[in-house]
């Protein structure tokens, strides 16, 4: 009698299990899901790339509030669209957020210690250390319908500093974005006194 309950227990958790596919029209259309960076990249061919980052915004959860420290945690998706295809790649994404370093800290830091600051030291100084550190975790690769992609490519996972120049305007918009969905504020906002 027990093993039939097992087994029954076994064959309802297997027929229960649900996958969370996700399509560029569920990304496009739920409010959920918001579209926090693009970017285009245009060939000499006339053909052009695309890159749309949305955030899940019911999945941002905070992990540590410990001002001037934060840290959140989010669902990102990544849709890559390409000439002849599309893809869209899921990711958990972990940042890290001090916000001594946030710009509105460094220009009044910068203000404490001489009267009339120099823009270009406030500038130096954000460039040096943007206060956020993030962790990409790529989860799951989906096809423009929301089909799930098994591929043998190992999935992306990077733990680093963001910094403030173009080749981190998506990581450090998807991580602002993060932190107004948890705080009502964008992160560069934020002084510390």
């Amino acid at each position: 009698m027990f093993r039939k309950f097992l087994l029954a227990c076994m064959v309802l958790a297997t027929f229960t299990i649900q996958t969370q596919a996700i399509s560029i029209n569920e990304l496009n259309s739920s409010p959920q899901f918001k579209n926090v960076y693009e970017k285009t990249y245009s060939y000499d061919d006339n053909s052009s790339n695309r890159d749309v980052f949305f955030l899940n915004t019911y999945s941002v959860e905070s992990l540590e509030y410990a001002a001037p420290h934060y840290k959140l945690k989010g669902i990102i998706y990544s849709v890559s669209e390409r000439a002849r295809d599309w893809a869209i790649t899921e990711y958990e994404l972990t940042a890290t957020y001090d916000t001594n370093y946030s710009l509105a800290s460094l220009i009044q830091a910068q203000k404490s210690v001489k009267p009339s600051p120099a823009m270009y030291a406030v500038i130096k100084a954000a460039q040096d250390d943007s206060g956020i550190q993030i962790e990409l975790q790529a989860v799951k690769r989906y096809t423009w319908d929301g089909t799930v992609v098994n591929s043998p490519a190992r999935l992306l996972h990077q733990s680093r500093p963001l910094d403030r120049s173009r080749s981190d305007q998506d990581l450090f918009a998807i991580a602002d974005a993060m932190f107004v969905v948890a705080y009502q504020q964008h992160f560069d906002d934020i002084v510390v006194k």
